[in-house]
């Protein structure tokens, strides 16, 4: 019996900036994808240019074009309503795949039926990619079911997610929790399999100006209460009471400081080391 191949599903807005580097990490991996779905949701750059571009020279690569600018959630849906393998990599446009991440997290993938979403450890990367940290999750599923509540224990662009175990109509992006959808998505997940993260760094995650949880680190906060409430109330998610107690030092904290105090703090908080 044939194991899944692996679908990389790309929505891209206004990332003509790092595009270049992304595709290239793509086509460099050791596991060649089955296909590349990119969706670009009406940017003004010259992403739109570059994805042409790329596609013109690769049979695998599928490009979009939503008709109005949707946002990354109907964005990132429509791209994995259009993939033919279960085995579904999320990328984001402006980061990096270290070139065994397919290869690493479809393994695991095949040796590991019950495990529905896997992903890896980051490199932070800055706007000119240079390396300015690290950022670890933990490995075992009880681990980041139980940290999934105070903080995301996967980096979203990081995953590789089974879908063969969801449900036809499940939704892997909620525009309700933008931008932490990251947060609905495995608060929803968690009701039909388990996590995992790879020891490996699979991923170089960019930070620059423009990361929403630097620009509105208040309004991102409120937003992951709306998926943890979701969470709560629709997904039998029960949170641990070590959760729940950081969970409210953080709200207290988020209510009392200004604004350009709060990510500063959760980067030393969450361990982001240098």
């Amino acid at each position: 019996m044939k194991t899944p191949l692996v679908s990389v599903c790309l929505p891209v807005y206004n990332a003509g900036k790092y595009l270049d580097k992304c595709l290239a990490s793509i086509e460099a991996q050791t596991l060649k994808p089955i296909e590349l779905i990119v969706v670009d949701d009406c940017s003004t750059d010259n992403s739109w240019e570059i994805i042409s571009k790329f596609a013109k020279k690769h049979l695998w690569v599928r490009i979009f074009k939503n008709q109005a600018n949707s946002g990354v959630s109907p964005t990132f849906n429509f791209a994995v309503s259009q993939a033919t393998s279960n085995y579904i990599a999320r990328m984001d446009a402006d980061d990096i795949m270290a070139p065994n991440r397919l290869a690493l997290q479809k393994k695991y993938l095949d040796k590991h039926p019950e495990v529905i979403i896997v992903g890896g450890q980051c490199y932070l990367i800055n706007s000119p990619s240079k390396k300015i940290g690290i950022k670890s999750f933990p490995l075992d599923h009880n681990d980041i079911y139980e940290m999934l509540f105070r903080t995301v224990p996967m980096q979203q662009p990081t995953i590789m997610i089974n879908r063969g175990k969801l449900p036809k109509d499940f939704l892997y992006s909620n525009s309700r929790f933008s931008p932490a959808e990251d947060y609905g998505l495995f608060f929803s997940a968690a009701r039909f399999g388990k996590f995992a993260n790879l020891p490996n760094f699979t991923h170089y995650y960019r930070e620059h100006d423009t990361n929403i949880s630097l620009v509105k680190p208040k309004f991102t906060f409120w937003r992951i209460w709306r998926a943890r409430l979701d969470g709560l109330i629709n997904q039998g998610y029960v949170p641990s009471l070590k959760s729940f107690l950081i969970v409210l030092a953080q709200t207290i904290a988020v209510l009392i400081l200004p604004p350009k105090y709060i990510y500063p703090l959760y980067k030393r908080l969450r361990g982001m080391s240098a």
